[in-house]
């Protein structure tokens, strides 16, 4: 049978900079992989949030200095900036991106708009002090956030085109 390795990269980028001078910290030790086994594979990649593509262009091109040559490189989200998703496919070769929604802008610090808020944190820990919600209640919240982002941008294309 074919059968895909697992593996489970720890990355954060650094908040303290912004888009262009971003950095993404890979934390080895705290991440789960056996280069061998990544060697002539299809490399899946999920990660709810795609914002500027820097964590995933970050873990593949280490493993491509480690020597893993990929069959292919396919990343699945479910929200992706423009941005991101171009510069995914811009800097990796061979590789396609799944999302399901793509939002247009970042703000200044490299964050999708409107997004799901920190969807990661969310999804695998506390936000701050509070509980955070479940996947499903992220996904409600930003359908009725996009839609009254919409809506008022709509507004704003009544009000200039119409006077």
């Amino acid at each position: 049978g074919y059968v895909t390795p697992f593996a489970l990269f720890k990355i954060k980028r650094d908040d303290s900079k912004h888009e262009n001078d971003m950095e993404y910290i890979l934390d080895l030790e705290k991440s789960y992989f056996d280069l061998e086994k990544l060697n002539d594979k299809d490399l899946i990649f999920a990660d709810p949030m795609n914002a500027t593509g820097g964590s995933l262009v970050t873990v593949v091109k280490y493993l491509l200095d480690q020597g893993v040559k990929p069959r292919s490189v396919q990343f699945f989200n479910v929200i992706s900036a423009l941005k991101g998703a171009l510069r995914v496919v811009r800097a990796l070769e061979n590789c396609k991106v799944y999302t399901l929604w793509m939002d247009p802008v970042l703000n200044e610090a490299a964050y999708i708009l409107p997004g799901l808020g920190d969807a990661g944190d969310r999804i695998n820990g506390k936000d701050g002090d509070e509980h955070p919600r479940n996947i499903m209640q992220l996904i409600a919240d930003y359908g009725s956030n996009i839609a009254n982002l919409y809506r008022s941008q709509l507004r704003e294309i009544e009000d200039t085109v119409l006077g």
